[in-house]
């Protein structure tokens, strides 16, 4: 277990500095495959979480890289978007999702007034945190096993990344649009 430090906004050379968990279950094997890196669903869900990982460790590392926003020194929680979503009867209705949007205005105004730069907070951010972790580990290719949100990620990391890449197998693919 540690830490990955990495710049808030990588396209601010100014930008403040966050530190993401790492986690790094070491393979059983004396000569393990490729290490297993996780890709959690959501958005907004813990990527430090996966009971599995036990099925995995007798033939490879496996290694979990928390998400920005959420595993990180520096969260994106909006209790504004909760409160609308828990007093809305239909989220579907016009009236809900105008609350939703003032809500999520609200909270990106709040969280930028505390500091925080949310041009940092993106799908290419954390996949760029991938490859980092990915080469601070001394890792060659990888395998990807990602789920529901984790799949967009996959996808965009083979995208940026596929020399990086030995396998991807996505659960539950969330395809883009």
């Amino acid at each position: 277990c540690g830490t990955l430090v990495v710049r808030e906004n990588r396209h601010d050379p100014g930008s403040r500095l966050i530190a993401l968990r790492i986690t790094r279950i070491r393979a059983q094997a004396a000569n393990p495959g490729a290490p297993i890196f996780r890709l959690q669903g959501g958005p907004g869900i813990t990527n430090m979480d996966f009971p599995e990982a036990g099925r995995f460790t007798d033939r490879h590392d496996v290694v979990l890289v928390g998400y920005r926003g959420i595993d990180s020194s520096t969260r994106l929680d909006c209790p504004e978007v909760v409160s609308s979503r828990e007093h809305s009867r239909d989220i579907l209705r016009e009236s809900s999702l105008a609350s939703d949007a003032k809500a999520l205005r609200e909270c990106a105004t709040r969280l930028q007034d505390d500091g925080v730069d949310l041009a940092g907070y993106s799908m290419p951010a954390v996949v760029d945190d991938l490859e980092l972790a990915r080469r601070k580990l001394g890792y060659g290719p990888i395998d990807l096993v990602s789920e529901s949100f984790g799949t967009r990620l996959a996808m965009i990391y083979a995208w940026r990344y596929p020399k990086s890449v030995h396998r991807s197998v996505m659960v539950g693919v969330n395809p883009p649009g």
